[in-house]
């Protein structure tokens, strides 16, 4: 009985107020319907498009030097740092001023205040997100149709531009360390081709091997000539059926022998002579500078290989994205949602009547001056 009672006493409430609740819900009707009609309406655009991996900018890459395969849409990261230099102020003031934001939302460009209420009313326009498919979606939306799919490709084309200048900063920056460390290895050659100058005209060592082999030859040689000579004197010297003719001419030739000996073993401080002496003194220091030489120019011509790699790989125009779909004026409307509108605001209107109404009924007995003056 309670419950039926007060279903009763409820529809009898509504009964007693229903021209009030009428007429305050087709004010509603008509006040929404005004107000959704005066909206503008909002057309949005949208771009889709994929990181490109930064692995792709590698000189090893490029080159064919790695045979690793690689992901050409990028990772996470790529993701998350596209997206943060979509949402930075670089992005955001570059629409503002190429097409003229201050003017076309009607703030003024002079007030102090005007940089951040142009900013805050693109970003409430413009969203980047990730989808469900892990691309990139870049949406603007304004009164204009083709105003807006405009914005959206330029500020697409704006974070590529951003993104490739931060990948063309990294490889300066390599570039510049490649170019100081193949200087300072340039000045370790020169000194060390120096030292080997100096040596090889101090000792008179220029080719090791060659000159090796020449040397022992020379010096058994001699030798060989030296011992035949002072055999033959000996045998010869005290015969006098040898002319003496004879005798002086094989000891010219051992004087001539023991000089030459003599100077292959003694050291010559003009080095003027090539002796076993130097020789076996300047071997050491000169194939010890000859390799460090060696070996310096081989790490210069590395570091020169992988520095015009650098510069190639800077030179070349790799985008920062890949681009799915471009943004086009868009067809329909995206909002305002006109019906929506007015549906939510005849039912709000109803409900918030119906409500003042149950309250009046249920204290329409009290006496509020007789209440109020009691406290």
């Amino acid at each position: 009985m309670n419950n039926r009672d007060s279903l009763l006493g409820i529809i009898g409430t509504i009964y007693r107020w229903r021209k009030v609740i009428r007429n305050v819900t087709l004010v509603a009707l008509i006040g929404s319907v005004g107000f959704a009609l005066w909206l503008p309406n909002y057309y949005k655009s949208t771009t889709i498009f994929y990181p490109t991996s930064q692995e792709l900018a590698k000189p090893e890459i490029i080159f064919g030097a790695s045979g690793k395969v690689q992901d050409y849409f990028g990772t996470d990261r790529d993701l998350d740092r596209l997206m943060e230099v979509a949402s930075s102020n670089e992005v955001v003031d570059f629409i503002v001023q190429k097409f003229n934001l201050y003017q076309h939302y009607g703030i003024d460009s002079a007030s102090s205040e005007g940089l951040f209420w142009v900013r805050e009313t693109f970003r409430g326009v413009y969203v980047v997100q990730k989808n469900k498919n892990d691309a990139l979606e870049l949406s603007v939306e304004d009164t204009d149709r083709q105003l807006a799919s405009d914005m959206a490709n330029a500020a697409r084309d704006k974070i590529n531009e951003v993104a490739q200048r931060m990948l063309k900063k990294n490889q300066e920056s390599l570039m510049l360390s490649f170019e100081e460390n193949i200087s300072n290895k340039l000045q370790n050659l020169n000194v060390l081709a120096d030292s080997l100058r100096y040596l090889q005209n101090r000792y008179g060592i220029y080719s090791v091997l060659e000159q090796g082999d020449r040397l022992t030859n020379d010096l058994a040689d001699a030798e060989s000539e030296v011992l035949r000579n002072r055999a033959r004197l000996q045998v010869l010297d005290h015969n006098p059926l040898i002319p003496r003719d004879t005798i002086e001419y094989i000891k010219a030739n051992l004087k001539a022998y023991e000089s030459t000996l003599k100077k292959l073993q003694s050291p010559n401080q003009q080095g003027d002579n090539f002796s076993v002496r130097n020789f076996n003194e300047g071997l050491p220091q000169v194939m010890l500078i000859t390799d460090l030489h060696f070996q310096a120019r081989k790490q210069l011509s590395f570091d020169l290989e992988r520095y015009n790699q650098v510069k190639a790989a800077y030179n070349t125009d790799i985008p920062g994205l890949q681009v799915l779909s471009y943004a086009e004026p868009a067809i329909m409307k995206n909002r305002p949602k006109r019906s929506m509108i007015v549906i939510a605001s005849v039912i709000a209107a109803f409900l918030f009547t119906l409500f003042a109404a149950l309250l009046a009924d249920a204290y329409r007995d009290i006496n509020w001056k007789e209440t109020l003056s009691d406290k």
